[in-house]
């Protein structure tokens, strides 16, 4: 299956139809709708428990795929023994309801090394949510948190990292649910009943570990926990003494045309190391555009059959052009862009170096390329690291992907269009709103009018991109899609922002290494700056008193 060195992919085209169906399928941006994206899972109808349907690979998660997340569950089921070992802290299964007195074991790590009992040092809690599921490395070395974990030795802090109380499922010791098969499993999944869960947290570990009033919590997180992390702050001030908030949309919005308009922005961007050029931007959209033109007659249904595969026929059908072309016929990675990844294809500048070779032909061909030699690498990864399943997860939790899905009907939308006048440089007028966000009627049986209003209700509970508070530090990356919903200039002198050059989704807290671009090195410390700043000044008071 392999080519030889400088062979182009285009020379089999059948070979590189069946590798570019397999691409799409082990997808690791949240990129695909349609056909060749649809992963099967178990979602849960709004009646009751989880019925087979289908689900656009984006919306499975922020920050990630069905396969990426199974390969980490398989990673966190046989995590080194090095690594700190879960501990749990008791929580009620629904912070709003006084009648239920149900409870629940909530997971949490440790690390301690540099704590000093009874010391006036801050405590650092890193907020779980649907990325990589944690385990003991997010204290020691992960993705989540490790702007917070790389500065403990400097600050003498104490750090937790607290799992989510729904993603956190794929153990089924730390759910508060027993079944999510069952009917009503995703009630108490909201960001409300989250929060809450830091809040009781925050009491709980201040007398488990004997702190005081000196030791000030900072929370930490990037994505949906970024969004977490900045929200316990505004709403439990008088417990969460400053946050950093990393790539957080916290203005929920039904139809985010943003999205896919900040995608294309990005393969215009070379500085950091990023390697876009407006020409390579230009030429993804025209191979986009013509391949909307091959659709319409029976010569260019022909052609994309022999650059794509399938019959000829298959491209007349809408619901196959939707699928195909609606959020691109390839990965076009930004948010997960990594300007130090060795695949074919793997990053911006990849890609642009061969959406700019004119002598593979014309954009379309191009683009057929790009989607072959991504096939070749998703088939070499599959190969090379089988996917293992959790040990233990919650009966009905499958991969996880249902629980972000349930989120965006039920509080935020965040649905990605690419509809004609936008900047989108996919084939525009196929992503619909409509479309995109069918699967909440389907599958949960939340009508489009109640999405809506639940979004608005998000909004008006959060405050969106205009928040009223302090000491929340807003951190965005520029090739990040998801600073379009985000917060990426200072509000007020108490609410700062940092915008990154060239940087992608919450980069900065992954563990420093030498290749980190110089935009990425230079905001860890600005963080650090600002927030040690913040841990000099007077905390406040006290004014509520929770029930755990």
């Amino acid at each position: 299956l392999r080519r030889t060195a400088g062979q182009p992919c285009l020379l089999s085209p059948s070979r590189a139809a069946s590798r570019c169906i397999a691409a799409m399928a082990a997808s690791r941006a949240p990129a695909v709708l349609g056909l060749l994206a649809l992963l099967p899972l178990q979602v849960l109808a709004a009646a009751g428990g989880l019925t087979p349907g289908v689900l656009p690979a984006r919306y499975g998660s922020m920050g990630g795929d069905a396969a990426t997340r199974s390969a980490l569950l398989g990673a966190t089921a046989s995590a080194s023994s090095a690594w700190p070992q879960p501990r749990f802290a008791t929580q009620r299964q629904d912070h709003f309801d006084g009648s239920n007195a149900k409870t629940w074991k909530q997971a949490y790590y440790v690390n301690d090394t540099f704590w000093k009992a009874g010391s006036s040092a801050p405590v650092f809690l890193c907020v779980g949510g649907e990325g990589p599921p944690m385990d003991g490395s997010t204290v020691v070395d992960s993705v989540h948190c490790n702007v917070a974990v790389e500065w403990l030795r400097e600050t003498g802090a104490l750090m937790f990292a607290l799992e989510h109380r729904y993603y956190g499922c794929h153990n089924s010791e730390a759910c508060p649910v027993a079944n999510l098969s069952e009917p009503g499993a995703l009630r108490f999944h909201s960001s409300r009943q989250a929060l809450g869960d830091v809040a009781g947290f925050v009491e709980y570990a201040t007398q488990e570990f004997a702190l005081s009033s000196a030791n000030r919590w900072v929370t930490f997180g990037g994505s949906y926990p970024g969004m977490l992390a900045g929200w316990a702050r505004l709403k439990f001030p008088h417990l969460i003494h400053a946050s950093v908030s990393s790539s957080a949309p916290v203005r929920a919005e039904l139809e985010m045309r943003g999205y896919n308009d900040v995608v294309a922005q990005a393969y215009a961007v070379a500085h950091e190391r990023v390697g876009g050029s407006p020409s390579c931007r230009q030429a993804i959209a025209e191979g986009h555009r013509k391949i909307g033109d091959l659709f319409s007659s029976e010569q260019g249904r022909g052609r994309l059959a022999t650059l794509f595969g399938q019959a000829a026929a298959w491209y007349a059908e809408k619901g196959n052009q939707v699928g195909f072309a609606g959020q691109g016929v390839a990965q076009f990675p930004a948010q997960s862009n990594d300007p130090t990844c060795d695949e074919a294809m793997c990053n911006i500048a990849k890609i642009c170096a061969e959406m700019t070779n004119v002598s593979i032909g014309d954009e379309v061909q191009r683009l057929a390329e790009v989607r072959c030699m991504q096939a070749e690498a998703a088939a070499a990864r599959r190969f090379a690291s089988p996917v293992r399943a959790a040990k233990t997860p919650t009966p009905g939790y499958g991969n996880g992907d249902q629980l972000w899905a349930w989120q965006t009907c039920t509080e935020f939308g965040f649905y990605q269009t690419c509809v004609q006048g936008s900047q989108c440089f996919y084939t525009q007028g196929l992503a619909t709103l409509d479309e995109e966000m069918s699967f909440c009627g389907s599958m949960f049986n939340i009508p489009n009018d109640v999405v809506t209003s639940n979004i608005a209700y998000s909004n008006a509970y959060y405050g969106a991109d205009h928040p009223q508070g302090s000491r929340v530090l807003y951190v965005n990356g520029e090739v990040d899609p998801w600073h379009a919903n985000s917060i990426n200039a200072p509000l007020a002198p108490e609410l700062p922002a940092l915008y990154v050059a060239g940087a992608s989704h919450h980069a900065w807290t992954h563990p420093s290494v030498k290749s980190d671009q110089d935009s990425v090195v230079a905001v860890r410390a600005k963080i650090r700056a600002i927030v040690g700043k913040w841990l000099a000044e007077p905390a406040d008071e006290a004014t509520v008193t929770l029930r755990i």
